[in-house]
């Protein structure tokens, strides 16, 4: 194991035994838990993406449905070719839930991870299930210009410039952040 420096905690990149990257939790100051995938890099490609997506408002049988399809997506997403790092973080207060997923990308491979598989399935039901009256979501595809975003950095991102569904109706097209190079992969 090895340990590395993230928002503020030490947390420990374990390797299974062939040396592939696993899963690693983390408590976040504000409460909400954190899945990591890989080591986030100090420098990235000059061509690397982020995807960003967030629900909001979820009840108690969209986050059961939310978390299935996400262990399943997850699996799909340690095979991906050109995923560089991931950031999944979910929160439950008053029986709502929030869940938000960050994804780091070599090029551009995460179109073709978004549209096929597993994660094409889960886009689909979500559309059914998770985009309701009771939720808000996001979802933003940008050019990483050389950095990578908080957790907290993530949400205000996302209410800034991405894509929002409102009780399921789309209220706004996404728009690109400013910070750098204006290429987006925009979902």
């Amino acid at each position: 194991m090895e340990n590395t420096y993230l928002s503020g905690y030490f947390y420990q990149i374990r390797r299974e035994g062939n040396g592939a990257k696993k899963w690693t939790p983390l408590k976040e100051m504000d409460g909400s838990n954190t899945l990591i995938w890989g080591d986030k890099p100090e420098v990235l490609p000059e061509q690397a993406f982020i995807s960003l997506t967030r629900g909001e408002g979820l009840n108690l049988i969209q986050l059961f449905i939310n978390q299935v399809l996400t262990l399943l997506v997850m699996n799909q997403m340690r095979k991906a070719p050109g995923l560089i790092y991931a950031e999944l973080n979910g929160e439950l207060k008053k029986c709502k839930g929030n869940g938000q997923t960050m994804t780091v990308w070599d090029g551009k491979l995460m179109p073709k991870f978004r549209n096929r598989n597993t994660h094409a399935f889960a886009m689909k039901f979500f559309t059914w299930i998770i985009h309701r009256k009771n939720t808000k979501n996001y979802y933003l595809t940008y050019s990483a210009n050389e950095t990578i975003p908080s957790v907290a950095e993530v949400k205000d991102i996302l209410r800034q410039f991405g894509k929002f569904y409102d009780g399921g109706v789309l209220a706004r097209k996404a728009s690109l952040p400013a910070l750098g190079k204006k290429r987006s992969l925009h979902r």
